[in-house]
């Protein structure tokens, strides 16, 4: 069930929501080094902002993990990433 929900990587039951919710609580746990309990413990504010950070975290993380993939492969010569993130604006 669980693995079935990865693999789609969408939301469309009322059991995938309660999934979802799941993955959120353990990602905010593990980011946090808190239990799942206190995380279940937040108010809805406190959540969705440690969710936030949670997420910007783990974005930042899996930057700097591609880099040092770059570097890897390059055999340490310098490597300049290149940010398509401009694309995605409206006024493109």
């Amino acid at each position: 069930m669980i693995e079935d929900f990865l693999h789609r990587n969408v939301v469309a039951t009322p059991q995938d929501i309660e999934i979802q919710l799941q993955l959120w609580s353990y990602m905010v746990a593990k980011h946090f080094n808190i239990s799942l309990k206190e995380v279940q413990e937040m108010t809805p504010e406190t959540f969705q902002q440690s969710l936030a950070w949670t997420l910007v975290g783990n974005n930042q993380e899996k930057k700097e993990r591609d880099v040092q993939k770059q570097k890897n492969k390059s055999g340490g010569n310098e490597t300049v990433p290149l940010d398509y993130n401009w694309l995605q604006n409206e006024d493109f």
